[in-house]
């Protein structure tokens, strides 16, 4: 025989048990032993992945009740080490990360030569460590097994550099570890995050970095970036020479500094020079400097145009010209 008091007192007592063991889970302290380093690309995401579901749901909806905004965490590591509760867990989120590093930035447009003196200057490394480092082939094999983009198959070659890949930006390196290897790393997960996984690989991937990098240095402005980029690709059709004058100082391995009008037109001839681009009718042999996703992007998605000619006035305002005699009008008139 059924005795339905006794069912109803027993799911109500199953009822409260699952009532009080929510109110537990819910009150209960946060625990976490982890350190968690946030590069520059990423946010307070990364450090709630590593809590359970419930406990970041407890979290999530602590910073909305409360209004707090992690959408701005300074770049760096995050060490936690017991339990928390919710309020002293996201303070601890917005404290200021664990100092036990430095923030080199790296320019846009800068080569490798660039990278190796801005970090010497500040004597992080010393000078030629960051090249020797970048052309190593076994620290170049090491990266090619991990990431594909850089592998012979890919780019139809062995590159004898990173140059191209080495994606610029501030990041965090611990300067009680070896600075160059932590630095390239952060690079080329930059390169991974922000142009590989946003494109499928072109066919000739390598010759769209080079042509890339030269965007990169010629054209500051993104929105000119695509037709400068359709510039190249047609003075590459019709084998005019390209005809940008930065690129022969890559071959001469000289900084973004040295590269001065003046150095430019004394080697201006040079015919040994495979980076100079008005006595070589292609590409240079590799990229010379490592772009920005704005000028992959346009060498990707080039802007087809009439113009055959372009220069910069003294305020960097680009002058495009479709014919010779419409260029020297505008070096007349702009230079």
């Amino acid at each position: 025989m059924n005795h339905p008091k006794k069912k109803i007192k027993l799911g109500r007592y199953i009822l409260l048990l699952l009532i009080i063991r929510i109110i537990y889970l819910f009150m209960k302290n946060i625990s976490l032993n982890e350190k968690i380093t946030i590069n520059s690309w990423e946010g307070a995401g990364k450090i709630l992945n590593q809590l359970g579901m419930i406990e970041r749901f407890r979290v999530k909806v602590y910073i909305k009740n409360n209004n707090v905004d992690l959408s701005k965490l300074e770049p760096g590591d995050y060490g936690f080490s017991g339990s928390y509760t919710r309020a002293t867990f996201v303070k601890k989120i917005l404290k200021w990360p664990d100092k036990t590093y430095i923030r080199p930035t790296l320019l846009e447009g800068r080569s490798m030569y660039d990278i190796d003196a801005a970090l010497a200057r500040k004597w992080y490394i010393t000078g030629g460590d960051y090249i020797a480092f970048v052309s190593n082939p076994t620290i170049i094999a090491k990266y090619q097994k991990k990431y594909p983009f850089l592998s012979p198959s890919t780019l139809h070659l062995v590159p004898s550099t990173l140059e191209g890949f080495l994606y610029p930006d501030t990041y965090q390196v611990d300067v009680k570890k070896n600075i160059i290897d932590q630095l390239v790393y952060l690079q080329l997960e930059a390169f991974n995050s922000r142009v590989r996984s946003k494109v499928s690989s072109p066919a000739n991937w390598y010759t769209t970095i080079i042509l890339a990098s030269i965007v990169e240095k010629e054209e500051r402005n993104n929105d000119n970036r695509p037709t400068v980029a359709g510039i190249f690709l047609k003075r590459l059709d019709i084998w005019m020479a390209l005809g940008a004058d930065i690129t022969l100082c890559y071959g001469l391995k000289t900084t973004y500094i040295d590269c001065t009008p003046a150095f430019i037109g004394r080697n201006i001839d040079d015919k040994n020079n495979p980076y100079n681009t008005r006595t070589v009718r292609w590409l240079p042999p590799t990229p010379i400097c490592s772009p920005t996703w704005e000028s992959i992007n346009a060498a990707l998605n080039p802007q087809s145009s009439d113009y055959l000619y372009y220069l910069h006035d003294m305020q960097g305002n680009i002058h495009y010209g479709t014919t010779l005699e419409e260029h020297n009008a505008n070096k007349a008139k702009y230079l």
